[in-house]
This record gives C-alpha cells, structure tokens and sequence, in this order.
C-alpha cells in the first residue's frame, strides 16, 4: 500500500470510531471526512446529516461547508434546519461528530474566541450547530488536529460544553447526551477514563510522548495504553481518496 499521508491517517483513524447504522450529525471538516470515509466504507448502513437539512447524504466530494452544493448531491431527504434540529432535540442522533479551535482537559470545545470574550486576539466562527450538537446527540466525538495551540488546560470560551461533572461545573446542569466519547488525534485516541482527558491508545508510528507532545498540562494516562490496529488498505484508501477530493466541486 503506497504510504498515506499524515491527514488522511487522520481521517482513517477517526472514520473508525463510526459503527455501521450509526446516525451521524456531521461537522464539516475532518468529521465530515471521516463520516463519508465510513460510508463508503465499513459503515454503509451509517447515515450521515448536516445541519443545513441534508438526511442521508452521501457527498460526491467533500463539502466546505454545510451549505456546498454536493452537501445535497446524493442525498435520500432535504429538510430545513429546523427540520434536523428538531430531531436532535428529539434524541434521533447516536453520534455528534464535531472539531474546534481549543480543546480542554474536560472536553469543553471552544470555536468562539482565542482571549477574553470583550477582547480576543482572534474572534472565531462561532457555534453554529456545534453546541446544540454537544448537548443533545447521545455521545461526542471530537476530532483534533495535533497542534498543541488547540489543546489547553481550560479553552478561553466554552462554546460547546463537554463532561457532566462537578470538576467542570457541569453536575447539576440537565442535557439530554452523554457528552464527549473520546478525542481523536493524528497520534493517538483520548477517553475521559480519569475524569478528564486520558490517552488510551497511540497510533501506529508514535509512542505515548509523541501522543500528548506539546500540551500545556499533564495528562493522565489509562492503565494500559493500547496502540490503534494498523489502518487496512481499503480503509486507507478510501480515506486517501476522500481527502484528495475536498473542495473540487461536485462533477
């Protein structure tokens, strides 16, 4: 198999966390990446929704964003955003497939601003349907470039809440998901074992430093830290091949 590309080990490595017949609301991005991967793939039966009101998509080509024609491309059913809102209140979603700017030790997601809220360096996106996600769908994966810049102690602005304990303020406060699953990286896969960010396995190539290189805090490790299965040639592939094709249109 021709050597992949560090982006698409990403995408291959994230795709996996998505279990055939999974109903899947779809961050754009590496979510939304790992989401067709998937679909193509190992998870055919997976459905795939954006906010924007695509059911059962099935993009050509990667959007760039929820609005991008080949979002409704191929896709079984178009309803308004409210549509797809609504089904998330409902408790529809098994999975909320989202990324940010800034992850923190308790999986809190911050897409908001980088620095005070009255005064940032950088004012960002914003939320989108990125806290609604959080809150409602029945478990989070986040998906995480490894940049130590995104991985802090505590994100500057919670703009999309992660583990419902009394550490992150979080106890007494009612929402219908469970919270964050796991973090995945390039490097490694994280779970919140310890009650924060806990590194449960590596990817093939790193070790366990190589995993948490860079962040600004310690981070607890499981008992026995696993190392991911090597990525199969179909999966690989399949990866490769989505990644190559984001943005080109939808021809």
């Amino acid at each position: 198999m021709t050597e992949l590309s560090e982006g698409a080990k990403f995408v291959a490595i994230a795709a996996r966390e998505i279990a055939d017949g999974d109903i899947c609301f779809v961050g754009i991005g590496v979510p939304s990446l790992a989401a067709i991967t998937a679909r193509r793939g190992h998870a055919p039966d997976s459905v795939i929704i954006y906010e924007s009101g695509a059911i059962d998509a099935l993009p050509p080509v990667p959007p760039l964003s929820t609005g991008s024609p080949s979002v409704v491309a191929d896709t079984a059913m178009v309803t308004s955003c409210l549509g797809v809102f609504s089904m998330l209140q409902q408790g529809v979603f098994d999975l909320g497939l989202l990324s940010a700017a800034q992850v923190d030790r308790f999986g809190n997601l911050n897409s908001t601003v980088l620095g005070p809220y009255a005064t940032p360096k950088v004012r960002l996106v914003g939320s989108g349907g990125a806290h609604d996600i959080a809150v409602l769908a029945s478990e989070i994966i986040i998906m995480m470039p490894h940049d130590p810049r995104r991985f802090v102690e505590k994100v500057d602005y919670i703009t999309s809440p992660g583990l419902r304990t009394a550490a992150n303020g979080m106890d007494a406060d009612r929402t219908r998901g469970k919270g964050p699953r796991c973090v995945v990286t390039p490097r490694g896969r994280f779970t919140f074992e310890a009650g924060e960010l806990t590194l449960d396995a590596i990817a093939p190539g790193f070790d366990e430093a190589q995993a948490v290189e860079g962040f600004g805090w310690k981070v607890p490790h499981a008992h026995v830290v696993r190392r991911l299965p090597k990525i199969d040639e179909a999966l690989g592939a399949t990866a490769s091949a989505v990644l190559k094709s984001w943005g080109r249109g939808t021809d």
